[in-house]
């Protein structure tokens, strides 16, 4: 699949959108057209599958303005404030945590935080759980010497960290202990069966 590079301008009622490498231009009235509209006319203009035509926007310009520029400028913000979002929810769990424990009233953690002493409440339980679950965390990587590591293409890695015990059956031995034994029993008992029917050497 071959990728063109298009840029897009304001033209009046219509985005007007150029193929460089063509040197065409075709319209659309919606920037969410301009991509669709832009794949047709490059699959017509060279005699290939829809399917084989992707594009890549990369300009698109309204009064002089490059629009492309102002959306990843938007984009940017927006994420670096997803990730303050997080911190300050985080940082609010961690104090009202601290606060009540040194015997502050929730609702006095409620006038400093600035939330409802209900949302209090749960931030502290939230926080309990998280340490609930560190310390899960670190039993579990003192009981059990092998750790199950999945490594992602991208360097990333997922660790396992809730680990269960087989199911133990009514006599406390683990499930898969016990059919095993059963299976034994069973076998051994097929095996007494077909040798006491077996004719005696005197009897032949």
């Amino acid at each position: 699949m071959k990728t063109y590079e298009v840029t897009v301008s304001r033209e009046d009622r219509w985005w007007m959108v150029a193929v460089p490498e063509l040197g065409g231009v075709t319209q659309a009235r919606r920037l969410d057209e301009v991509e669709q509209m832009a794949r047709e006319f490059i699959a017509v203009s060279t005699d290939v599958p829809l399917s084989k035509v992707a594009v890549e926007v990369a300009g698109i310009d309204a009064d002089g303005q490059n629009l492309l520029e102002a959306k990843t400028l938007v984009d940017a913000l927006r994420r670096r404030a997803k990730d303050l979002e997080a911190l300050v929810a985080e940082l609010t769990r961690e104090v009202a945590s601290a606060l009540t424990d040194a015997s502050v009233p929730v609702r006095d953690v409620s006038s400093i935080l600035g939330v409802s002493h209900q949302r209090v409440s749960q931030l502290v339980q939230a926080a309990a759980n998280e340490e609930s679950g560190r310390k899960a965390m670190r039993q579990a990587r003192q009981e059990f010497t092998h750790d199950l590591v999945i490594r992602l293409d991208d360097g990333r890695s997922l660790q396992l960290i809730e680990i269960t015990e087989p199911k133990r059956s009514r006599t406390g031995k683990p499930e898969i202990e016990q059919g095993a034994e059963e299976n034994d029993r069973r076998v051994r008992k097929a095996v007494r069966a077909r040798a006491s029917k077996r004719p005696s050497p005197a009897a032949r």
